[in-house]
């Protein structure tokens, strides 16, 4: 069958969803298994129910049987995927806990333990399906997932997901052969398809942050929650919570990301003692009970919502217009999980602030930071975002007693004049990414940056990266280079990577070292800082290689 060909009604579907169908019926046409990357709130739920709305119609016009199941781990996915289906006039099933089964309606929606566990695997098997759609397609790589695949080797396959990526950087080529990606989330935001927002957080330098690095780290790769509640569950740290939240988002309604069930339940006491509606909700709050409280939030009779880990999936009230992120992570998923609950938009909705009380800016990055999915997707290690490794070069033995308040003023990273005048303002400089002479890839800026060496295949680059060249931090010592030739030599004696790399690149252009410095674009005067020097041998060897070629 040819995908690409089947008719299709597109109904409602915006631009970005109609090239991601597109893509994705194009892609069965060559692979079995395919993944679709695209940002929380962005719409992937509508998008692959459209996708099984033509199919069925496609299927029913050909007289041909289709069974089509949808994979998800979480009783709220579930949920909203059958009212999705519901709303695109699609019956469907349920293989999920006690509930009641109806294994003859074409579409099946089940939660991954329930469809591979002893008491359901036969009759899953007999289905037959034709179609695997996994939601949340981040956690495929778990043998379960592997199990269902295998049982169904033949079925066409879609993952979706908006963070494709694994804490130990392991590859989704084993489920997935390619990677559908859409657009950043800039993009998102500046069609008004994602909210806006404002982002306070605590210094890097902060003993806070020190703080944070000084977390012993579990075999999962995060932080073990234990040692997380025990520095960061005391009342000084949580009043520092209360006062960030009550400076910038007093007024607004929003969200807390707890380290656990008791941090959660002392937040939500103490926001409440301070008259401020707060309730703490968990895995463990009865399902009734968690819905009566997330429909009081809707409708604005709850102002914060604590939360631990419930909230990172799934959850949809485009009007929260704070998030506060109170547990330290080093999983980029769950960070853009959780920042991920307040870029939802809806019409008239103002700015929303996130306020990071545990730095995790200073690793991941703003939320709306262009991420390269298709080397996550691969298993490949991105070196201007492995930001954990500088991270743990600050100093760690920090406990909690020697905590300065003085040094945890918030800084604003991004602000539109609603943040009051005596928080610091920090610059933010956009990472740059280019290849240097087709053998080196430099990352980052001027304050910041690596230099990879790129693999090569028959002599040409094939764009991935393999060993590290040279990395340098403004703050380890400030490298610019003048007019001052003996200064130039010593600052290169002293630093023998960048040296080498350097001089290679200017070799490759035809540019002897004693005219390195002396380059158009240099101004002597000014000096010329590491980066900015590769920039400009980059642009000479791209020049000469365009005129060689012509």
């Amino acid at each position: 069958m040819i995908y690409s060909a089947i008719p299709v009604n597109n109904g409602n579907l915006r631009p970005h969803q109609l090239a991601a169908k597109s893509d994705i019926l194009r892609a069965w046409d060559s692979y079995d298994s395919v993944m679709l990357q695209m940002p929380t709130g962005t719409g992937k739920t509508y998008l692959f129910t459209s996708i099984i709305k033509d199919l069925i119609s496609h299927y029913k016009s050909q007289k041909l049987e289709i069974n089509i199941l949808v994979v998800a781990h979480r009783i709220e996915l579930l949920d909203q995927i059958a009212a999705s289906l519901n709303n695109y006039g699609i019956p469907c099933g349920f293989i999920q806990g006690s509930r009641e089964q109806h294994l003859w309606q074409r579409v099946q929606v089940g939660s991954i333990l329930s469809l591979i566990s002893e008491r359901n695997e036969m009759s899953v098997r007999r289905c037959k399906f034709d179609f695997i759609i996994v939601d949340e397609a981040h956690h495929t790589l778990a043998d379960s997932y592997k199990r269902l695949f295998d049982m169904f080797p033949e079925a066409k396959k879609l993952g979706v997901t908006a963070t494709p990526w694994r804490m130990n950087h392991e590859s989704f080529t084993s489920v997935y052969q390619t990677l559908i990606t859409t657009p950043q989330v800039k993009w998102f935001i500046k069609n008004h398809l994602l909210a806006d927002f404002d982002y306070v957080s605590v210094r890097p330098d902060s003993s806070l942050q020190k703080l944070v690095n000084s977390i012993d780290v579990a075999t999962t790769g995060d932080f073990i929650n234990d040692a997380l509640s025990a520095a960061f569950d005391n009342q000084r740290i949580r009043a520092r919570l209360f006062e960030s939240f009550h400076k910038y988002a007093k007024d607004r309604k929003g969200i807390v990301y707890a380290i656990n069930k008791q941090h959660a339940r002392n937040i939500a006491e103490l926001y409440s003692s301070k008259g401020y509606i707060s309730v703490n909700i968990d895995c463990d709050t009865p399902k009734d009970e968690r819905e009566r409280l997330i429909e009081e939030f809707k409708a604005g009779k709850i102002q914060v919502l604590v939360n631990v880990e419930l909230f990172t999936e799934g959850f949809d009230c485009p009007d929260v217009s704070f998030v506060q992120l109170a547990r330290p992570t080093r999983s980029l998923a769950m960070y853009l999980q959780q920042v991920g609950r307040g870029l939802r938009y809806v019409e008239g909705k103002e700015k929303t602030i996130f306020i990071d009380n545990v730095g995790l800016y200073n690793y991941f990055g703003l939320p709306d930071a262009n991420r390269k999915w298709q080397h996550h997707f691969q298993g490949q290690e991105v070196p201007d975002e492995i930001a954990y490794e500088k991270g743990g070069n600050l100093g760690c033995d920090i406990p909690e007693k020697c905590y300065d308040e003085d040094d945890e003023t918030m800084m604003i990273v991004r602000g539109s004049g609603i943040l009051e005048d005596d928080t610091e303002v920090v610059e933010i400089i956009q990472d740059e990414t280019f290849n240097l002479c087709d053998y080196y890839q430099v990352s980052g800026n001027y304050k910041r940056f690596t230099v990879y060496t790129l693999a090569k295949k028959k002599g040409k680059p094939t764009g991935e990266i393999t060993t590290l060249a040279y990395s340098y931090d403004e703050n380890e010592g400030k490298i610019t280079f003048s007019s001052d030739e003996s200064r130039n030599q010593a600052l290169l004696s002293c630093n023998l990577k960048l040296k080498s790399v350097l001089l290679f690149s200017a070799s490759m252009c035809g540019i002897s070292q004693d005219e390195l410095f002396k380059l158009e674009g240099i101004n002597p005067d000014d000096g010329i800082q590491a980066f900015n020097l590769l920039k400009v041998i980059a642009t000479i060897y791209n020049m000469n290689k365009a005129t060689s070629e012509v």
